[in-house]
């Protein structure tokens, strides 16, 4: 945790975009406190996991046959959850993928706008595709014990993770699994056992994994920088007519407030002052508000959406003003003098600036949500966990929680930027509920590191692997808020338990063995 920040510090500080006045004294204040608050809360819990393994008089191991039987279905499952997933997305639903999800990734205020067909396929989608995340990161941990289809079916359900990056328009899925397998190659370095279970050339497919996302990333950034022009025009018409809605939707409830007030006994004269919306001459009926756009009117519409007028070639002046709308910050002057002696192409340094920015903003987000602190009221992990969003919407679109996140959002102008793990975790909870889910973290920190280095436990192990990943992207969103992190981290201690349950009782003298007095490893 201490590396990752000081690392993102120390780089915002120099890097080659301008943050004015960051770090700013109150962002270095909040990284120190949380992380002095995670490291407290790491040392109690692995202080209370060496309570609860010293009780027992023997340790489990998970079995070699239970683990590849755990492997196997939890990676079929996470493989059928990704395939409902896109059945539901691409066929089922009127979405052309490449228009809805580009069009939130440029505008995400939208996503009321779309009317979208949902089936319950979507949602058992959800129940079993984050399966494909805890599957390779078990095999990766285990790969010595687990051979034949499960070792096959473990390496193939990495498209759960790849297929949701693609379906959604993002990097974040492929980069966490990333980040996973990371976390799983520092427990084995710290147990003293090879990086990579050996037998499945996996330091090549690892490295293939890596480039492909390197190139992937890079693509879909372009890519998305012209979808964005090309769709400016259907963007401002689709604001434009979500701001009316909202408008209205504001007057209808401060009528029926009126309405109410104007019922109660006394309130006479207030009942004949009472402005009703306008009807319908026709049907008598009130007039509705403007109707959302259907999915498959959006698709028609993107595709119809030319080239925009006076299109051009992006130059110095161009990035300059783009960055200044967009992200309210300029390159460094090392960079524009790169791009103006001819060294560092302008498009060249877009993709290079809107990488390192999607990485390192969090920092400045934090600094505001600190600044307006006061605009925010908690949303009990709507914000972060990212299925209760459309849970909320389907089956409890009354719910004013929605609303009033979005409205808070684009008050403070971070609506559609990364949080940290810090801002993220008080937009959710508030103060105290920030350092409750903060010392949690921490806690499960310190369980995960002394279990996964003092047994041969799964549960520990996956519980580290998925911390050491959070850490290394607290950067950019808290640990419940990273490609729907939340269902990941239950798939991984279900899988966990899975395994370890029916493990067998290693003899007393290996156990004994694994007290000998050394220090548990940081969670970063």
């Amino acid at each position: 945790m201490v590396i990752v920040w000081c690392l993102l510090l120390i780089i915002v500080a120099i890097g080659p975009i301008e943050y004015p006045m960051q770090p700013s004294a109150a962002a270095l204040a909040l990284v120190s406190g949380g992380i002095v608050l995670f490291g407290l809360a790491q040392w109690v819990g692995a202080r209370c996991y060496r309570l609860w393994l010293e009780k027992r008089a023997k340790a489990l191991v998970p079995q070699a046959d239970r683990l590849n039987w755990v492997v196997a279905v939890a990676s079929v499952v996470g493989i059928a959850g990704i395939g409902l997933i896109a059945l539901d997305r691409m066929v089922l639903s009127g979405v052309s993928n490449s228009s809805y999800a580009e069009l939130l990734r440029c505008a995400p205020a939208l996503i009321d706008m779309i009317e979208i067909q949902r089936t319950p396929l979507l949602y058992l989608g959800y129940l079993g595709f984050s399966f494909g995340f805890a599957s390779p990161v078990l095999f990766f941990l285990k790969g010595e014990q687990i051979h034949g289809w499960p070792a096959i079916l473990a390496q193939a359900s990495i498209v759960s993770p790849v297929g949701y990056a693609l379906l959604y328009s993002g990097r974040m899925p492929i980069l966490f699994v990333i980040m996973l397998i990371a976390g799983v190659v520092l427990i084995r370095l710290a147990k003293g056992r090879p990086a990579l279970p050996k037998g499945h050339h996996l330091i090549v497919k690892m490295t293939i994994v890596v480039l492909l996302f390197g190139i992937y990333s890079s693509v879909i950034w372009s890519t998305r920088q012209k979808f964005c022009t090309k769709m400016s025009g259907l963007v401002r018409e689709l604001q434009q007519k979500m701001n009316a809605r909202e408008a209205e939707q504001r007057l209808a409830l401060s009528e029926r407030k009126a309405s109410s007030e104007a019922d109660k006994p006394g309130s006479g004269e207030g009942r004949s002052q009472v402005v009703h919306p306008p009807r319908d001459a026709a049907h008598g009926k009130p007039k509705p508000a403007d109707e959302s756009i259907s999915a498959t009117r959006l698709s028609e519409l993107a595709n119809e959406a030319g080239a925009p007028a006076g299109g051009r070639a992006l130059d110095l002046k161009t990035l300059l003003a783009t960055m200044d709308q967009a992200w309210h910050t300029r390159p460094r002057s090392y960079v524009i003098s790169a791009i103006e002696s001819g060294r560092l192409s302008t498009p060249g340094a877009l993709t290079i600036l809107g990488t390192y920015f999607y990485l390192t903003h969090g920092v400045r987000v934090l600094d505001d949500t600190w600044q307006l602190r006061d605009d925010f009221s908690p949303h009990w992990g709507v914000y972060e966990i990212g299925v209760l969003s459309p849970a909320l919407r389907v089956f409890f679109p009354e719910s004013g929680q929605l609303a009033s996140l979005k409205a808070e959002l684009q008050s403070a102008d971070i609506l559609g930027f990364f949080p940290t793990a810090w801002a993220a975790a008080y937009i959710d909870f508030g103060a105290a509920g920030a350092v409750i889910y903060v010392l949690l973290w921490g806690f499960a920190a310190g369980c995960g590191s002394f279990g996964a280095r003092h047994s041969a436990l799964a549960l520990p192990a996956l519980l580290l692997s998925f911390i050491l990943a959070s850490v290394m992207l607290s950067p950019v969103q808290g640990p419940l808020g990273i490609a729907n992190s939340a269902l990941v981290l239950v798939s991984m201690i279900v899988v966990g338990l899975a395994a370890d349950l029916g493990g067998r009782e290693q003899k007393a003298a290996n156990t004994a063995v694994a007290w000998r007095p050394q220090q548990a490893p940081d969670a970063g």
